[in-house]
């Protein structure tokens, strides 16, 4: 049997958890306004006190969503840089931990994960998806709010369509990511490390993320 750890480990920092509140927050607004718009829900309008009221709710609500990553990567741009760097770097490893997709699906059983960095191989690729997804919301946004009497219809309507659907797989990969992160019992620990204080158990890191936590003894 395995000596137990004990103690927390700090994963994500102050700046890092109020940006991701930001951000998350911002989403939440866009996503609701924007069903409200695209399938004409009155109900939702009528939360915000009416269309108008709404489309300028979403309208800053996206200039929040934008302002608030950019100064963060500004401010942080090396760590941000790391970010980018480890998500987008597969090893033997990731692949392994994709086959079993980390021992988080039912029906896979799996006795050890493969271990894995600060990421595992299922965040690496949602953080790619997010990152994409979010260029590709707010470059298609900006152009239907300032320039619609300036481009051609048939640009704003490529616009149109690549929002909407974008934000509607956006929509679903944060949901998902919400249940593995608040509600699964084998990772849900992520949830406070990110939304809440930061840290998470050191047994669990040293399971979950055994390079990451094999890295830290290092430096310390």
């Amino acid at each position: 049997m395995s000596e137990e750890i004990k103690g927390n480990v700090l994963k994500h920092d102050t700046q890092t958890r109020t940006m991701h509140w930001i951000h998350l927050l911002a989403f939440i607004v866009l996503g609701l306004t924007g069903i409200g718009f695209y399938w004409d829900i009155a109900g939702i309008a009528s939360i915000f006190g009416g269309p108008a009221n709404a489309s300028l709710v979403h309208r800053w609500a996206g200039v929040i969503f934008t302002v608030g990553p950019t100064l963060y990567i500004l401010l942080n741009f090396d760590r941000f840089s790391r970010f980018v760097d480890t998500i987008s770097t597969f090893t033997k490893d990731d692949f392994a931990w994709l086959k079993t997709m980390g021992g988080y699906v039912p029906f896979i059983k799996v006795e050890q994960a493969p271990p894995q960095e600060k990421y595992n191989a299922g965040q690496k690729i949602l953080g790619g998806l997010i990152i994409v997804g979010c260029l590709l919301i707010i470059i298609t946004g900006f152009p239907m709010w300032l320039w619609r009497d300036a481009v051609s219809s048939a640009f704003l309507a490529i616009c149109y369509n690549i929002h909407f659907w974008t934000a509607m797989v956006m929509i679903l990969l944060v949901a998902g990511h919400f249940f593995l992160a608040a509600v699964h019992p084998k990772s849900r620990v992520e949830f406070a490390s990110m939304m809440l204080d930061g840290y998470v158990d050191a047994q669990v890191t040293a399971h979950h993320n055994a390079k990451w936590f094999a890295q830290l003894q290092k430096i310390e």
